[in-house]
């Protein structure tokens, strides 16, 4: 029991103590910005109160007590108050436009613990004496915002705005604050319509879409036309097919530059429209580039089905898939590097705002779910292009139906039958079901016609026409393999196989046909030459049965009467 109470209490003290402020985890210096004077009553005892602190003052105007929430230890006493009220008013117009602060994320207790971390995370249950609240990107590099708890000697720990943040705010106050345009704007264009929302940022998200939208209506226009003037040549169906990626590409990127160095807009806008626009932005390059590969890809390769269908161009068939598979493959690669390099633009993991879509754990479960059946489409046609079970070109024979795999696509097989049709095949459903494939290996195909003939039929005499058939059908290319075989019988006659292989499977259905019309034609004739108890068709046999009954109005004969005679 003295153990146990020795241990309660030693938990409280550490509790209470971090809940009170004596840990030790703080950055220690000599004096804080001495050359600002006393502070007054000013919060600065959590990162909360800090941040609330400053943003009521400044907003204020009172940027002389904003200043006290700055560490500006890295600038000299006597020029720490005008340094110190230009900083907060840089620092307040980086707030206001580029950060999105997230309240429930910046700890309100002294020692910056936060208590809603996961406890898989690096810094939970662990006091802190560093918290950034943004990343904000600079022209070469990302740079943070970032709250640091200090202690002076002669006082208690306060958080501050750290000394390396208040060295990036003239960098980022040129880029991201007040612009010539802003400046030149009369004061009720400038004035807060709504919480960090100004008036003309209200006209001017207008005028950013119209401009971006009527700049890709004019490149679409443009390039449509070229590339009417140049058809039918390959420049001119190249033009024509980008002009609607290229129209998206331009619009967004008008979009990004004037959003970037004309209309600087608020966090509230900056937070969502920043990453919309890089994400047309990547979206149109990466159409670009698919689109301009596919095209040479078209223009490099086979596109009449029926030329690779012949048996002489099997090396044109791999190759033609294997390029297909490269290109999905590199499509794949080129998704996942971009969406990498957006993440990295856009510092989705990082920035406060932009981090609310990734951490959207809901919506992200029902986009994988949704994307489920597409993701497995797109591993199948993968498989399908390493594995070459099925190669554009080939002759399969599926779902009771010839036909020829004539595209190979993510999400589904394109098969062209026999009869000029179109057959469209989910992938997961093609690589799921058995198929035959005629020309895996070899295109060769031996083909059999079977006939019912009779018991007496002369079988020397019909091998000799089919050997006069096999001899004189140029699709017949194993003459010596070509076989007469009795496959099977019954009561009503025997089965005969005439056996015979032909090059691919096209040729051997024609030639199965012929020999099967000469072998019909051979048995007929044979039938009507035949000799006396030959014969070949079978014939069914009918019995008639006489009807004994006599008439209702005849009297019967009666035994051993002799017959009437005329």
């Amino acid at each position: 029991m003295t153990v146990f109470l020795a241990s309660f209490m030693g938990f409280a003290d550490i509790a209470a103590a971090q809940q009170s402020g004596s840990d030790n985890s703080y950055f220690e210096v000599e004096t804080l910005n001495p050359g600002l004077g006393d502070s007054g009553r000013i919060n600065r005892d959590t990162p909360q109160a800090t941040v609330e602190s400053f943003l009521h003052h400044a907003r204020a105007g009172d940027h002389a007590k904003a200043a006290h929430l700055l560490d500006l230890g890295q600038i000299e006493p006597d020029s720490q108050r005008r340094v110190g009220l230009e900083r907060a008013r840089q620092l307040e117009q980086i707030l206001t436009r580029k950060v999105w602060l997230k309240w429930e994320d910046i700890p309100d207790r002294r020692d910056g613990l936060d208590i809603t971390a996961s406890p898989k995370a690096l810094m939970a249950g662990e006091p802190r004496r560093s918290i950034r609240l943004a990343l904000i990107d600079l022209e070469d590099r990302p740079v943070p915002i970032s709250l640091e708890r200090v202690k002076p000697a002669d006082g208690a720990p306060v958080w501050l705005f750290a000394a390396q943040t208040v060295d990036n705010l003239p960098a980022l106050h040129e880029l991201y604050g007040e612009n010539w345009f802003e400046r030149s704007l009369p004061d009720w264009a400038r004035a807060q319509v709504t919480s960090g929302l100004e008036a003309w940022q209200l006209i001017a998200m207008p005028v950013l879409l119209i401009s971006s939208v009527l700049a890709g209506w004019l490149v679409y226009r443009l390039f449509r036309n070229t590339g009417d003037r140049l058809k039918p040549r390959f420049s001119g169906r190249l033009i024509r097919t980008l002009a609607l990626s290229l129209a998206i590409l331009t619009g967004a990127v008008i979009g990004y530059v004037m959003q970037r160095h004309l209309f600087v807009f608020s966090a509230t806008i900056d937070t969502f429209l920043g990453p919309l626009m890089l994400l047309i932005l990547f979206g149109g390059g990466l159409t670009v580039f698919v689109q301009t590969i596919d095209m040479i890809l078209e223009r490099t390769l086979i596109r009449d089905i029926a030329e690779l269908e012949q048996p002489e161009n099997r090396e044109m068939r791999a190759f033609q898939t294997n390029l297909s598979a490269f290109r999905r493959i590199g499509i794949v690669l080129a998704v996942v590097f971009a969406a990498g390099l957006l993440m990295t633009q856009v510092n989705l993991f990082a920035t406060t705002g932009v981090a609310l879509i990734g951490s959207a754990g809901v919506v992200t479960l029902i986009l994988a779910y949704a994307a489920r059946s597409a993701l497995s489409n797109i591993m199948a046609s993968l498989q399908i292009a390493i594995s070459k079970t099925a190669a554009v070109g080939d002759s399969l024979y599926f779902e009771n139906r010839w036909c020829y795999v004539e595209k190979i696509n993510f999400t589904y097989v394109q098969l062209k039958t026999w009869d000029k049709r179109r057959l469209i095949v989910p992938v997961t459903y093609f690589v799921s079901e058995p198929f035959e494939n005629w020309t895996k290996r070899d295109p060769h195909m031996t083909k059999v016609v079977k006939l019912r003939l009779h018991h007496s039929a002369d079988i020397d005499s019909l091998r000799a026409r089919f050997e006069d058939f096999v001899s004189s059908n140029d699709k017949v290319i194993d003459k010596d393999g070509a076989r007469v075989l009795v496959v099977d019988h019954d009561a009503s006659g025997m089965v005969v196989g005439f056996y015979a292989t032909a090059e691919e499977p096209l040729s051997a259905w024609t030639m199965e046909c012929e020999l099967r019309e000469a072998m019909l034609k051979a048995a007929r004739e044979l039938e009507l030459e035949r000799a006396e108890g030959v014969q070949y068709l079978p014939a069914e046999r009918e019995s008639r049965v006489s009807d004994f009954a006599t008439e209702p109005d005849e009297e019967p004969g009666k035994p051993g009467d002799p017959p009437d005679e005329d």
